[in-house]
């Protein structure tokens, strides 16, 4: 697909033929019909099909361990909307225990009320899930997902306002400017879509002045609405009242030591209790292995055929036993490795320690006032959330973590940006022998719907590889592992879906190359017609194709069958389906809404047809993330004095939409001709401006220390500090995330997430 010749100061050049090859076949108008009639009919087709599996796993509402055994089919165990994944049994559980969570709350008892803790109510009919989902209140949502899922949607429900704004003044005022004000000799066909383009107008056109103003007024409409989000100061509101003691050198890795040392220095503070952390990687495996056998057990029990259960303990072996015999003499030999490990557990404490006063002013002053001395240096922080924390990491060294991350972060870097960015696979098809032939005789329909839906593939891939990269590096806290996950993969996103083909780059090899020479040619391949189509194109794939995927969640359930299929018998059932029970990944939806929320941004004042579908977008995945977030995720609790930046981290980051926005419509003025001068030294003065008052002053930070949210008592006891495998129970259950006390896969009940400790009111803007 060459690049036409126009008068309107678009030239052409060998600069934007590379990748100006966005397809892999050749159709006409860019294919913006053909892709949104493909991925309507996608849409709705598997939409439809995420419907039929939910209503029929809703039609068999009993547990997986009953009192016959029945079977369950696949869908219902992993699409039902079941209250709990096992009932507790009479003869397992430890009602003196108080690690053991609370019975649930019985259905009955609760429908009268009219509380958050409510169930939700459902109705029967197959779309019954888009009415309960959107019916969901903040205060129910905060209860059952915590107070993470909240500031996210916070997020985008601001976004959404944001994106509505410039959807507005994208079609009635700069379209219409576009598609009127074009060259006299009809440059542009009435159905081209360049005419819909800024590239209709000449350089010397006084219309392009709106589009300057708009752009710059952009600026405070991004800065003004974000800065209302309520994630914006999330971990400045987390009152704590324990700190955390790192450095401890091994003669002072007691208990005793601490707290005589602390009160020394701080003799008007009470301190409540010590706690000690412990190196448990190997007993946290272990651990594991006696809840998926112990459970296992339990079934075999219960079950109605518990004689003929058979259990194949090697998966490529043929032999069987009896399952409840097997995993009898499995539970009482795993029983004894653990109680060994954790005695020796014991005898391992790390130079961590959490220590707990009784009010959040004196955790406040220790932290304010305390020095290191020249005996023990140790530092002193406010303490993340016990859910916050990766115990079975907290043993990892910290110059082995460095060197990871040094390692991790050079492979991506190479892998990522040099060898693998889409554009690169995809100009590489372009050269096959057997594309070229094909050209000619495929519909247009499959040639323009299968680039932007391969793109968007490869690029789906790539927040995977970072999230499996940095779990495997060993975070501390899920804040800062989410933290790290978003940051990265909003950078790499950036680079490769935006930057890279906007330059007509395919890697950043290229990026680098063009960097050291002089060439400014290629500052004109941004903004050409062709190239606001592809995003066009892929902002529509996004929507449609990308947020059904959301729903039906491929992955996690190929990762389920694989986890069936190693099972030793039918008998693990329901430990495998509470262990695919994660916790959202906010780090890589934070990127991705943030990086279509960008290019929409950049490309509103260009291609203003580009904002009806980011609108349509940021709507469906608000509500296909109300949804994940409230029937398929676990709770989530990032929220700390150390934690939760992600939130607010996130809202800053929207302000690199409208800097890139400014610093391409100033080059696109200056590289227009003498015509554009004007508008860009105002726009290179805007930028500089801006860029001033984000770094110095920060306005969406600022906003938020503006007024100092006050402290808020916390009612009871403070939480433990102490992890689960560590507390004295006959029945070990991990808080994440196989407990008893979440909800089934899909639960419409709201489960024993503490969440005394916030209130709506802490979460609102």
């Amino acid at each position: 697909m060459d690049i036409t010749v126009h008068d309107n100061g678009y030239q052409n050049n060998t600069y934007c033929q590379a990748s100006n090859r966005t397809t892999l076949f050749i159709s006409a108008y860019n294919g913006i019909p053909e892709t949104l009639i493909l991925n309507t009919i996608f849409w709705v087709l598997l939409i439809l099909l995420f419907t039929m599996l939910r209503h029929q796993a809703s039609d068999y509402r009993l547990a997986l361990v009953n009192a016959n055994g029945t079977k369950k089919r696949w869908t219902e165990i992993f699409y039902s909307r079941a209250a709990s994944v096992v009932e507790p049994q009479p003869s397992t559980s430890n009602p003196s225990n108080p690690s053991n969570p609370m019975p649930r709350p019985s259905t009955t008892s609760q429908q009268s009320d009219s509380t958050p803790l409510s169930p939700i109510q459902t109705e029967p009919g197959l779309f019954n899930w888009i009415r309960v989902t959107l019916k969901l209140r903040k205060e129910t949502i905060l209860l059952h997902s915590g107070p993470d899922a909240v500031h996210y949607l916070s997020f985008q429900q601001h976004m959404m306002a944001v994106m509505a704004v410039v959807t507005v003044i994208s079609l009635a005022i700069i379209l219409p400017i576009n598609f009127l004000n074009g060259p006299r000799d009809e440059l542009y066909d009435v159905n081209a879509f360049g005419r819909t383009t800024m590239a209709n107008l000449r350089p010397e056109s006084p219309w392009l002045w709106v589009h300057t103003i708009i752009t710059i007024l952009y600026i405070p409409l991004v800065v003004l609405i974000m800065r209302r989000s309520s994630g914006r100061n999330a971990f400045k509101k987390a009152a704590t009242r324990t700190i955390m003691i790192s450095n401890i050198s091994n003669s002072d890795r007691n208990k005793t030591v601490i707290r005589n040392y602390m009160q020394e220095l701080f003799p008007d503070v009470t301190i409540e209790s010590v706690s000690i952390a412990y190196n448990i990687s190997r007993l946290f495996v272990r651990n594991a292995e006696f809840e998926r056998v112990h459970e296992a057990r339990v079934y075999c029990e219960h079950h109605r055929d518990r004689d003929t259960l058979m259990a194949k303990p090697e998966m490529c072996s043929c032999k069987k036993e009896n399952a409840y015999e097997y995993y009898q003499r499995e539970e009482r030999k795993l029983s004894g490795d653990v109680a060994r490990l954790r005695a020796s557990t014991l005898n391992e404490p790390l130079d961590i320690a959490f220590l707990t006063v009784s009010t959040v002013q004196e955790a406040q002053n220790i932290v304010n006032h305390f020095t290191p001395g020249t005996y023990r240096q140790w530092h002193i922080v406010f303490a993340p959330s016990p859910d916050d924390i990766f115990w079975e990491n907290l043993n990892v060294n910290k110059s082995h973590w460095y060197l990871k991350f040094v390692c991790v972060n050079v492979v991506l870097f190479i892998v990522l940006f040099f060898l693998t960015t889409p554009a690169m696979v995809v100009n590489l098809l372009n050269s096959r022998p057997w594309v070229l032939d094909t050209e000619s005789k495929i519909s247009p329909l499959v040639s323009e719907f299968l680039p932007t839906l391969m793109l968007w593939t490869l690029s789906a891939l790539m927040p995977v590889i970072v999230s499996i990269s940095d779990k495997w590096m060993g975070h501390y806290t899920r804040s800062k592992q989410n933290y790290s996950i978003m940051c990265k993969c909003f950078g790499y996103l950036l680079l490769m879906i935006l930057i890279l083909p906007s330059l007509g780059l395919t890697s950043a090899q290229a990026l680098l190359e063009w960097g050291l020479t002089n060439d400014t040619g290629r500052w004109q391949c941004i903004f050409l017609p062709d190239r606001g189509s592809f995003y066009v194109n892929y902002i529509i794939t996004a929507a449609f194709i990308g947020t059904s995927l959301e729903l039906l969640r491929f992955p996690e359930l190929i990762v389920y069958i694989w986890a069936l299929l190693k099972a030793t018998s039918k008998a693990e059932t329901p430990y495998i389906r509470k262990s695919i029970l994660i916790e959202f990944p906010f780090g890589t939806h934070y990127a991705w809404t943030t990086l279509v929320f960008t290019i929409s941004i950049v490309y509103s004042v260009f291609c203003p047809l580009i904002m009806p579908f980011a609108m349509i977008y940021i709507c469906l995945k608000h509500m296909v993330d109300r949804y994940n977030l409230y029937f398929a995720y676990g709770p989530s609790n990032m929220i700390s004095r150390k934690g939760g930046k992600i939130h607010s981290t996130a809202v800053t980051m929207t302000k690199f939409s409208v800097l890139i926005l400014v610093l391409v419509m100033a080059m696109i003025c200056y590289f227009r001709g003498d015509d554009g001068m004007a508008r860009f030294l105002i726009l290179i003065i805007t930028l500089a401006i801006t860029v001033t008052l984000f770094i110095f002053m920060s306005p969406i930070k600022r906003c938020a220390a503006t007024r100092r949210p006050s402290i808020v008592e916390i009612a009871g006891p403070a939480p433990a500090y102490i992890p689960d495998v560590l507390r004295a129970t006959t029945t070990q259950t991990s808080a994440r995330p196989s407990t008893v006390g979440f909800p089934g896969y899909g639960s419409d009940n709201v489960s024993e997430y503490d969440s005394s400790q916030y209130s709506v009111n802490s979460v609102e803007a």
